[in-house]
C-alpha cells in the first residue's frame, strides 16, 4: 500500500487541485472590477460573463456588487449544481445590482437558465429584448431552479418564463418567489396582440410554484400556466395586467390560493374597454398538445374590480370545469358579472361553495349559460343583485357581507366584521382541512377568503 508521501509531486498537485474544485467558492463582480482579477471580494471581476466562467461547481456563488451592468449579449447559465448545493447568482446583500439588456440583440432573452439546481436572487433586471429570465429546455436537464427576490421590469416579453416543447419531458420543480415584475410584455403594447405572454408563468411544465410575487402592468396575462401539471400559484398580488390576471390553460392538479387580484382602473391595460378578468380557466388550441384543465382548486382568493372575477371559458377546445373546487373566495365589484361560466357539455364533478360574491355597480352577479347540473353550488353569499336560478344552492345567503373596508385594495380590508352574516355559516370541506387546519374541528366555517 502506497503512503501519500511516496506519491510523485505532480500527483500530489493534481490531488490538491481536484480537491479544491469540490469546495464551494464565492466569486465577486463589480462595475469597477477587472476581468484579469481573481474575482475575490477585494479584487472582483468586471463582467458577469467572466464570473459565470468561474462559478461552475456545485455550491459556487457569483455575487454582484452595487451598480449597473449593461449587457451586449445574453447571459447563459450552463453549469449545474446539486441538491443542497445549487449554483447561485445574486446581488450582494443590501446592494442593488442592475442588469440592463437594452444593448442585447433583438428578440433575445437576457438571462437563460440552461441547467439544474440553479438560484437567481435579489437582482434588478430590466430592458430585456425578450424574456427577463428564461428557463427553457427538457426536464431531464433543466429542473430545481429558484428565482427569488428579483425586481424585473420593462421586458419585451415575460419577466420570468419557463417551458419546453415536449409534454413527456417537461421542465420541472421550479420556484418563483418574492419577485416584483412590472411593465413587461411590452411588445404587446398596441393592438393587435401578436404574442401572448405571461408576466410570470410556465408552459409544458410540472411542479411549478409561483408564490408571493407582485405582478402588475404587463401587456399580457399576469400569472399563468398552460399545458402544465401540479402547479401552485399562491400568495401573489396581481393587478392591472391585460385580458387575464391569473390564467389556467390546459392545466391540471393545480392550486390557486390566497392571491389578491384586482384592477385600479388603468385603462391602458383594458381589453375591449374592460379590465382583465380575475381568475380564468380554459383550454386553448396548441396543435398536437393538449392537457385539458381538471382537478384544480381555486381557494382563498380575493378578487376586486376585475372584469369577471371568476371565468370558465369554452372558446377553442372547451372542456368545462372538471373536478374543480372553487371555494372560500371573496369576489367584489367587477365591471362585468362576478361569476361567468360558458355553456359547455364537459362540466364534471365540480363545486362552487363557501364563496362571497358582492356586486357594487350595475353589472350582474352571474352570467351562466347552458346546463350546470354537474356543478354543485351551495353555501355562497350573494349581494348586490339577484343570482341566476342555476347557481342558487342550499345554505345560500342574500345579505351584505359587512367587510371591514370594502372597495379598498388590501387583503385585510376584506376581513369580516364581528356581526357579518358570513361568519360561521359555511360548511366544512374535508379536502381543505390541510389548507385551513384551525377549522378542522368545527362543523361550520366562515364564508369567503381569510
Amino acid at each position: 500500500m502506497y503512503s501519500f508521501a511516496r506519491l510523485p509531486s505532480i500527483a500530489i498537485l493534481l490531488l490538491m487541485l481536484s480537491a479544491g474544485k469540490l469546495t464551494a467558492a464565492e466569486y465577486y463582480v463589480a462595475p469597477n472590477g477587472n476581468d484579469q482579477n481573481p474575482g475575490t471580494l477585494n479584487q472582483p471581476f468586471r463582467s458577469i460573463a467572466r464570473g459565470l466562467n468561474f462559478a461552475r461547481q456545485p455550491g459556487d456563488s457569483l455575487i454582484l456588487r452595487a451598480g449597473n451592468y449593461p449587457q451586449s449579449r445574453p447571459l447563459n447559465l450552463i453549469s449545474s449544481g446539486t441538491q443542497g448545493n445549487p449554483i447561485t447568482v445574486r446581488a450582494m446583500q443590501g446592494e442593488t445590482a442592475v442588469i440592463d439588456g437594452r444593448g442585447t440583440p433583438a428578440d433575445s432573452s437576457l438571462i437563460n437558465v440552461l441547467a439544474h439546481h440553479v438560484r437567481i436572487q435579489g437582482l434588478t433586471i430590466k430592458n430585456a429584448q425578450k424574456i427577463g429570465i428564461s428557463i427553457w429546455g427538457p426536464g431531464s436537464r433543466i429542473h430545481h431552479v429558484t428565482v427569488s427576490g428579483n425586481q424585473i421590469q420593462n421586458c419585451q416579453s415575460s419577466g420570468i418564463y419557463a417551458g419546453y416543447n415536449r409534454l413527456d419531458d417537461p421542465v420541472h420543480d421550479l420556484l418563483f418567489e418574492d419577485n416584483t415584475v412590472t411593465d413587461c410584455v411590452q411588445s404587446n403594447q398596441r393592438e393587435p396582440h401578436q404574442r401572448w405572454s405571461f408576466g410570470v408563468g410556465a408552459g409544458l411544465a410540472k411542479n411549478v410554484t409561483i408564490r408571493n410575487n407582485t405582478v402588475s402592468r404587463c401587456y399580457g396575462e399576469g400569472i399563468g400556466l398552460y399545458l402544465s401539471d401540479k402547479g401552485t400559484i399562491e400568495g401573489n398580488t396581481v393587478s392591472d395586467n391585460f385580458s387575464v390576471n391569473v390564467y389556467l390553460d390546459n392545466t391540471t392538479q393545480t392550486l390557486v390560493s390566497r392571491n389578491l387580484v384586482y384592477s385600479t382602473g388603468k385603462r391602458e391595460f383594458y381589453r375591449f374597454n374592460q379590465p382583465a378578468s380575475g381568475i380564468q380557466i380554459a383550454n386553448e388550441n396548441y396543435g398536437g398538445y393538449q392537457n385539458p384543465s381538471a382537478d384544480n382548486t381555486i381557494v382563498g382568493n380575493i378578487l376586486v374590480n376585475n372584469y369577471y372575477a371568476i371565468y370558465s371559458g369554452n372558446y377553442q377546445r372547451g372542456g368545462g370545469l372538471k373536478q374543480t373546487l372553487i371555494a372560500h373566495n371573496t369576489a367584489s365589484g367587477s365591471t362585468g358579472p362576478l361569476l361567468h361560466i360558458d355553456a359547455d357539455s364537459g362540466h364534471r364533478q365540480s363545486r362552487i361553495v363557501n364563496n362571497i360574491f358582492q356586486q357594487t355597480g350595475r353589472a350582474s352577479l352571474t352570467d351562466v349559460a347552458g346546463p350546470v347540473d354537474q356543478i354543485e353550488f351551495d353555501h355562497n353569499l350573494w349581494y348586490g343583485g339577484v343570482p341566476e336560478p342555476a347557481v342558487r344552492g342550499t345554505g345560500d345567503i342574500r345579505a351584505n357581507p359587512q367587510f371591514k373596508n370594502a372597495g379598498r385594495l388590501q387583503r385585510q380590508d376584506y376581513d369580516l366584521r364581528p356581526l357579518s352574516p358570513a361568519k360561521n355559516t359555511g360548511i366544512r370541506l374535508n379536502e381543505l382541512t390541510s389548507f385551513y387546519p384551525d377549522r378542522s374541528s368545527s362543523s361550520t366555517v366562515n364564508l369567503g377568503a381569510r
